[in-house]
């Protein structure tokens, strides 16, 4: 699914530490005010790592 549809209901404004699971099994890590911001580092981050965006199981808030 895409991260917009995963982050629903978990991302807040104001900041936060979010794990972005995907493609079964791997997880990665982000420090994001929004969901915008979110969105961009997760856009940069298929990018490097040549995935596609729409490989997201799911979006948790750590802190």
């Amino acid at each position: 699914m895409t991260l917009r549809e995963a982050s629903k209901g978990v991302v807040k404004s104001g900041g936060g530490t979010y794990n972005i699971g995907f493609n079964d099994g791997d997880e990665t890590q982000f420090d994001a005010q929004n969901l915008k911001e979110l969105q961009e580092c997760w856009s940069e981050f298929c990018k490097d790592e040549k995935i596609s965006p729409g490989c997201v199981d799911y979006v948790e808030r750590v802190s």
